[in-house]
């Protein structure tokens, strides 16, 4: 199953670099680590000499200040709850590996993730990752990569990002103070889960943290990702907590290499593993039987939502996002939530989530200058440097299928969404077609039955070691981009498949709306709004939205998608953004008190919040809108729900009366540069 694959990519990477040690108390005791760290300098150097060469002219880049780096044995850090977290500090070091007193400026990563497989060697780029980071420490940084409660060798259980784990980020930013290598100026940094305790981190300790990176980072658990259209994204939720538990379990690489703390490190993966019954199996069951504090928005999902305390971070910030990424949604909320407080920047990616989840290591097709970002940003906050900083403009985004010259993809804007962009209507007429001429006259309904449930499988591994969570669809979102998109984009690496970027046989009976011929390029870029006007034989019923181009050979590309449940319809105006007087993204309340079933047969609007992305409909092509009762690869039905579902009819209807529609923001050709 894909969960078998996800850990074999995943923790096979990191066992083979915890391989070939046979130190007792630090992997940089032995002569085979030693020769390691050599061929690392090495691979380090040739990327500076590439640096210098090509980039220097475009991108920010400094020689090195020093030599080489110390990577120090795992150690604990005590905090505020009695509790432990483990922890492994990176220093600049001299020619011999000895590792140099500062005081530094200090680079912090937390992770759930096991900092103690992940940050045994070094590599340029890898801060990201919690990977000691041989570019910018040799360039004057501390960095400290600590396990979060309940990852790694930490101690206590995990609870997705809970109140107690936050308690913990702040006692590691007064600790990380106290240190003598460590000169106060402390910045944030990571990748997805690393990037999200960043901004929690910020928030905790807003007049210490100086400066925060934040890469694919999370905003709204409820509606960007856990819960989207008040449904259950359990194809992810499977995914993320089965990994994220077993990387917790995986700790005997470490205790080979450091048996000095065999004992507590076994007593911490024995808390991880135990907390499956304490914790992880009875969250499932309440998810999935519908219970009310998961179901529906409540403060179990908002106090694991950066965004409600963004006010708090007084520090300079960069977010980058990613178009497929799990956090679509997302990365752009975060952004202007700060930029008229701070010093900040949007950049968004091509790709999903593992794609852009390393995006700093040299050598990845579209992301190694993060890393050169990431130094002149840390230089100019951190160590005070004339870095050029404002150079870097506010909003750097990824538009598919655009290309100026020899330069494809990229373009640049002083906001988000751009400001040349205006909204524009296309309705949906009762023969298929799309255009931007509303009904003048009652036009055709259509239907669509609803889809079979997936089916859910949860419990432990046969050892009893690691937490088993797996969701499958039966509706054929197995095979689409959603489905690359929300299994963290393993399922396009380990089991590539047309259909993943073609949308055809995904699509044959949903009911499609496509606009004639566009006459030249069209270019889409922000938030999305599908205004649907629908009614069905049963109390409820789900919409899917996917928004696609239509190249003229046939092929569906798949651009991005919505999803509601009909009962969470209503939406909080006060919070929904308009442009020009648009509604183009809708806020849900998704509240047990907000909840309206549907009276069969009653016609109601649905306005479906369809994740913001930037697109060109290339001239020749069609835009297309595909409308279906499911995607399950995004968000499946809990046992509650499906009551209300089985067995409906939905109509979707059009005329006057009813003017189904999309509503898109335009940008024009010229304002791309």
């Amino acid at each position: 199953m894909l969960k078998g694959r996800m850990a074999i990519v995943v923790l096979g990477a990191l066992l083979l670099s915890a391989c070939g040690s046979d130190s007792e108390d630090s992997p940089l005791n032995s002569q085979a680590s030693l020769e390691r760290d050599v061929s690392l300098q090495q691979e380090t150097e040739q990327f500076e000499a590439v640096a210098d060469a090509e980039f220097n002219t475009a991108l920010y880049h400094r020689a090195a200040d020093y030599p080489r780096v110390y990577i120090a044995p795992m150690s604990y850090i005590p905090i505020s709850s009695g509790q432990q977290l483990g922890m492994r500090l990176t220093l600049p070091a001299d020619e011999q590996g000895e590792p140099l007193p500062g005081p530094f400026p200090v680079i912090l990563v937390q992770s759930g993730y096991n900092i103690g497989l992940m940050s045994i060697a070094a590599a340029p780029g890898g801060v990201l990752l919690g990977i000691p980071d041989s570019y910018l420490v040799r360039r004057g940084y501390a960095m400290v990569s600590v396990d979060v409660i309940g990852g790694g060798i930490s101690q206590g259980g995990w609870e997705l990002f809970g109140a107690k784990e936050q308690v913990g980020y702040g006692d590691t930013v007064d600790w990380v103070k106290a240190q003598p290598w460590s000169n106060g100026n402390i910045g944030v940094a990571g990748a997805s889960y690393m990037g999200i305790t960043s901004l929690f981190t910020a928030q905790q300790r807003p007049d210490d943290i100086k400066a925060v990176f934040a890469s694919v980072p999370l905003g709204d658990a409820k509606r960007g990702i856990v819960g989207t259209g008040g449904l259950l994204n359990g194809v992810f939720m499977g995914e993320w907590m089965t990994l994220t538990h077993l990387t917790s379990t995986q700790n005997v690489p470490l205790m080979l290499m450091q048996p000095a703390l065999m004992p507590q490190v076994m007593a911490a993966t024995q808390e991880h593993i135990d907390h499956m019954d304490d914790y992880y199996l009875p969250l499932i069951e309440k998810a999935i039987t519908g219970d009310p504090e998961l179901a529906y928005d409540s403060p179990f999902w908002r106090v694991r939502s950066p965004l409600e305390n963004m006010d708090r971070i007084k520090a300079p910030t960069i977010i980058t996002g990613a178009l497929n990424d799990l956090f679509q949604r997302d990365a752009p909320l975060l952004y202007e939530s700060l930029k008229d407080r701070v010093d900040a920047r949007l950049m968004l990616f091509d790709g999903d989530h593992l794609s852009n989840f390393a995006q700093a290591i040299p050598g990845t097709d579209k992301s190694s200058p993060v890393l050169h970002v990431m130094l002149q940003w840390f230089d100019k906050h951190l160590k005070g440097l004339d870095s050029g900083t404002e150079s870097i403009p506010p909003v750097t985004q990824y538009v598919k299928h655009y290309k100026q010259g020899n330069w494809q993809g990229f373009i640049t804007a002083q906001d988000w969404p751009h400001p040349a962009a205006e909204p524009q209507r296309w309705y949906l007429h009762g023969d298929g077609a799309m255009s931007q001429q509303m009904p003048f006259m009652e036009e055709q309904t259509r239907t669509m039955e609803a889809a079979p449930f997936a089916d859910y499988e949860y419990g432990k591994s046969d050892d009893g070691g690691f937490l088993k969570l797996h969701i499958t669809p039966n509706d054929g979102s197995e095979c689409s981009l959603s489905y690359v998109q929300w299994t963290l984009g393993v399922a396009g690496l380990t089991a590539i498949k047309p259909c993943f970027w073609d949308h055809r046989k995904l699509e044959a009976n949903a009911l499609n709306y496509e606009t004639a011929v566009m006459a030249e390029d069209y270019v889409i870029a922000g938030p999305i709004q599908a205004d649907l006007w629908v009614s069905s034989t049963a109390h409820d019923a789900v919409v899917s939205v996917r928004v696609e181009e239509v190249l003229p050979g046939g092929r569906v590309v798949p651009i991005t998608n919505g999803l509601l449940l009909a009962s969470m319809r209503a939406v909080d105006e006060s919070r929904s953004r308009y442009v020009l007087g648009e509604m183009v993204q809708p806020y849900h309340f998704l509240t047990q008190e907000s909840e309206q079933l549907l009276t069969p047969g009653d016609v109601v609007k649905m306005q479906v919040e369809v994740f913001p992305t930037s697109a060109m409909i290339r001239a020749g092509s069609r835009l297309r809108v595909s409308i279906s009762p499911s995607n399950q690869a995004q968000g499946v039905l809990n046992l509650v729900q499906r009551e209300n579902v089985v067995g409906g009819v939905t109509s979707l209807h059009h005329g006057p009366q009813y003017p189904s529609s999309l509503a898109v923001l335009s940008v024009p050709l010229s304002e791309l540069n």
